[in-house]
């Protein structure tokens, strides 16, 4: 049974994420495992944030059940019985399978237990705090939403709304990588600290700076409020105005673009921490890094976003180069540097 609900975990990381799936398949181990498992149970976290239906409180309630599942150091089935019995009743029959996750999790939460307790409580760390982090925006997106919008003040605001929902996973890895890789010594962990949530915010402003219309569409936006004033809009909303000054909103997403080239750059620094004979980590850690650098060099300073039929997006032949590019060159340290250096704008 425990056989099958591997698999089970294996095929359900396919159908709701192929772009982490990709990555997730370079580990190998109790490595591959423990990433695995940290996913999906971030997934499932995420579906419940991200519901357009279940009302905030309701996802506060929700999140803090899942939570409470990992607050101990082996996983209570009570608990966990409890948050499957609340989801929403029409999820047990949808055919999104991120529905289909989260009502069978007692097939994947439970495997947290085969870990050793450097791989699990990293994993039980970052779920209670992920969950406590989206809780408090769902509130505060139900709240902004009642007036029209949900934006952002300020960068401040960003960065912490990017920690909760990306930057500790960052701070996940180093500790996952730390615990297989026994060339990473204490001091460079130290140093990966310092730099993990940077790797994680470099995705995630990518992300939002390419999905800015998509995004737009059910009155979000996070370009922050105060970048939108400094460059003479009234609010965020004001970006998707009909007769909005182009230049003026190219220069927003330009602030954001940059913003997301320092931490590419951090992130760099981060990925060339890890040893070099530890290719399938720095695989995994410069696939996404190298996919969001070559989204950003197409965003440019931010015109194309808003001239651009469809979503910027990297196509399937650059992901195939990107791979073998890294698969060729992943130990070289001058490579990977010069790689990043030269997509990056003067």
């Amino acid at each position: 049974m425990k056989r099958e609900n591997y698999q089970y975990a294996e095929e359900m990381l396919l159908k709701v994420s192929r772009t982490f799936a990709l990555n997730i398949n370079v580990l190998k181990g109790e490595l591959h495992y423990a990433i695995l498992l940290a996913y999906l149970y971030l997934r499932i976290a995420d579906t419940v944030e991200d519901d357009p239906v279940i009302p905030a409180s309701e996802k506060e309630r929700l999140l803090g059940l899942f939570a409470a599942i990992f607050k101990e150091k082996r996983i209570n089935t009570e608990r966990l019985i409890s948050f499957i019995s609340a989801l929403p009743s029409f999820w047990t029959t949808s055919e999104d399978p991120n529905h289909h996750l989260c009502v069978h999790a007692t097939r994947v939460v439970p495997l947290l237990d085969d870990l050793d307790e450097s791989f699990a409580a990293p994993v039980r760390d970052v779920v209670i705090e992920m969950c406590g982090g989206m809780a408090k925006f769902a509130l505060l997106q139900e709240h902004s939403l009642s007036f029209g919008w949900f934006t952002l003040e300020s960068v401040e605001d960003l960065d912490e709304y990017c920690h909760y929902v990306a930057g500790i996973v960052g701070r996940l890895l180093s500790r996952h990588f730390y615990a297989a890789a026994s060339g990473i010594k204490e001091q460079d962990l130290q140093k990966m600290e310092q730099l993990d949530n940077s790797f994680g915010l470099a995705l995630q402003i990518t992300n939002f700076v390419k999905d800015v219309l998509e995004d737009s569409e059910r009155k979000v936006c996070f370009m922050p409020e105060a970048i939108c004033r400094a460059h003479g809009f009234e609010n965020s909303p004001a970006l998707f105005e009909e007769n909005a000054n182009p230049e003026a909103r190219a220069a927003v997403l330009a602030e954001l673009v940059k913003k997301a080239w320092g931490h590419v750059m951090e992130g760099v620094e981060y990925i060339l921490l890890i040893p070099r004979r530890y290719m399938r980590i720095r695989l995994f850690c410069l696939w996404p890094l190298l996919m969001a650098a070559e989204n950003l060099k197409a965003i440019g300073d931010g015109h194309i976003v808003f001239d651009s039929v469809g979503k910027v997006k990297i196509s399937r032949q650059d992901v195939k180069r990107i791979i073998t590019s890294t698969s060729r060159h992943f130990y070289s340290n001058r490579w990977i540097r010069k790689t990043f250096e030269d997509l990056k704008p003067c």
